[in-house]
């Protein structure tokens, strides 16, 4: 799968739109998609082509599904979760796979292509991770990511942006039963996204 400039493009502006929807923290959120721009708008979900949207725009793309899947479970199961955290933690729980947020205000990209022949050809590995940046998680990354561009984020929003990943880590299995429902509802959005995006599936943004 790849998506056209055309839908890389409105896939940014339905992102960024998405994002004058947050009250007091709208500005927050713009300076930080404005700042990022390019990077944002053509970083890919994943590295390698058996992973999750390995393409350009799979970020952007993977994070629109993630959260029109988020609203589907909130509204199926009448949990009582604010929408503006809802966006913020569905289209932020990846956006430290932009790169890592400089003391300078530059943000250094965490994929950068790949450029064996062997690695590509073999296997399907487009990106690799840019090992000359700080290292950190991914959640960690976006965490700092929205801390270096003054977006303030509520407790729930914390702990769903840096338990993404699910419980099944041993790091995250002591929060296991004992976070928000946005929490939860972020992960499973996820996890159903990235199925959808490995195996297929209709989805309406």
């Amino acid at each position: 799968m790849t998506l056209t400039p055309e839908e890389i493009s409105a896939n940014f502006d339905k992102f960024r739109s998405l994002c004058e929807k947050l009250g007091d923290r709208s500005q927050s959120a713009l300076d930080m998609v404005d700042k990022l721009g390019e990077q944002l708008a053509v970083c890919p979900a994943s590295s390698r082509k058996d992973y999750h949207n390995c393409m350009v725009g799979g970020l952007v793309d993977h994070s629109l599904r993630v959260l029109s899947n988020a609203m589907k479970l909130v509204k199926t199961f009448g949990w009582d979760v604010p929408k503006d955290s809802l966006i913020i933690s569905c289209l932020f729980h990846d956006i430290g796979k932009v790169g890592l947020a400089n003391d300078d205000g530059t943000v250094t990209d965490y994929y950068v292509p790949q450029e064996s022949d062997w690695h590509r050809e073999k296997l399907g590995e487009l990106y690799k991770h840019n090992k000359e940046m700080q290292y950190m998680s991914t959640q960690q990354r976006s965490v700092h990511m929205c801390q270096a561009f003054g977006l303030k984020l509520k407790t729930e929003e914390y702990l769903s942006i840096l338990l993404n990943d699910g419980f099944v880590l041993d790091e995250n299995k002591p929060y296991c039963l004992k976070t928000p429902p946005l929490t939860f509802v972020v992960m499973t959005a996820d996890y159903i996204s990235t199925m959808q995006e490995k195996v297929g599936g209709v989805w309406t943004p």
